[in-house]
């Protein structure tokens, strides 16, 4: 009976806590954590490991470390390994298994989302860094299986060509096109052209008389985009509901191309739906579109759909 009344008044002081922390700032907010943590013996993050399940308890235990007094434990996005996070946490806030078993036994489960989302953007990260290379084979056979894939029945007449015009580079050498998202910004437009049909349609799209856009410059730009979401962590909503109730323990690289794919058909249809004037309300159109997206994955539903 007495642990039942001190979990519904622990349970009742964690929504005070977040009224508190939206009127009053979080320095009210952790004023209720420290009686809670007083009353139950528990610290934030085990209540929020056993209280919430799938993307909320996620969201509120990224919350909970990002608002840590902690170093360590602000810098949760550093962590690669569920082991290297979870010994961190276990030491910051001396839990042990005999305190809390039950706690012990979620870390996998309840870090390894986490860790594989912070591996995914490093490894994003480090590929919009690197430059694209015309000395790199791979760079340059990636290119050209790139023009292959959206153009099957023409054969590129030169390495530097006005043909690259036609599927949406600016100028005769794509090479200058990937300055600001380097080799990221190639290999996701490489994987929409080579494994999605929608590659096909969106450079027919791309071509409507009076719609018209560049496909890889936008595709570029969306690339941007997409980095922004997840390096502001809105985009690990949409990998975090994936792993939590999609079924699926890894998030790769290719699941970066995935949402790139989305977005980019989705941005698509949201411009052309708005029937621009002309070409140059394409960044009113951009940002505005930013804004639905962020809306999206800020919201309780923020999986991307899926584009074949």
């Amino acid at each position: 009976m007495f642990g039942w009344l001190l979990r519904l008044v622990v349970s009742c002081l964690d929504v005070l806590r977040e009224v508190l922390a939206s009127v009053l700032g979080e320095s009210a907010g952790k004023i209720v954590d420290w009686l809670s943590w007083k009353i139950s013996g528990t610290h934030k993050i085990q209540r929020i490991s056993s209280s919430y399940k799938g993307l909320d308890k996620m969201r509120r235990i990224e919350k909970c470390l990002g608002n840590s007094q902690h170093k360590e434990l602000q810098n949760f996005r550093e962590y690669t390994s569920v082991s290297e996070l979870s010994a961190t946490i276990l030491k910051v806030k001396n839990i042990s298994a005999a305190k809390d078993p039950e706690f012990i036994a979620r870390i996998d489960t309840t870090f390894h989302p986490m860790c594989e989302i912070n591996k995914l953007t490093k490894e994003a990260t480090t590929l919009k860094r690197t430059k694209y290379d015309v000395e790199n084979e791979e760079h340059e056979m990636t290119l050209l299986s790139l023009w292959n894939s959206l153009q099957p029945d023409r054969e590129l007449e030169s390495r530097v060509s006005e043909m690259w015009g036609d599927i949406g580079f600016q100028g005769n050498d794509p090479a200058t096109d990937f300055r600001g998202m380097g080799v990221l910004g190639l290999q996701n437009l490489h994987y929409l052209a080579k494994n999605k049909k929608t590659g096909a349609k969106l450079l027919a799209a791309s071509n409507h008389p009076q719609y018209g856009f560049s496909l890889a410059i936008t595709s570029i730009n969306l690339t941007a985009i997409l980095m922004q979401m997840l390096e502001s962590g809105l985009l690990r909503s949409h990998f975090y509901f994936k792993c939590c109730h999609g079924g699926s323990r890894s998030v790769t690289l290719n699941d970066l191309h995935e949402a790139h794919c989305s977005i980019l058909a989705d941005f698509v249809r949201f411009y052309q739906d708005r029937k621009p004037a002309t070409i140059m309300e394409f960044n009113t159109h951009k940002a505005a579109y930013t804004e639905v997206l962020k809306e999206k994955l800020s919201s309780d539903s923020p999986l991307l759909e899926i584009v074949q």
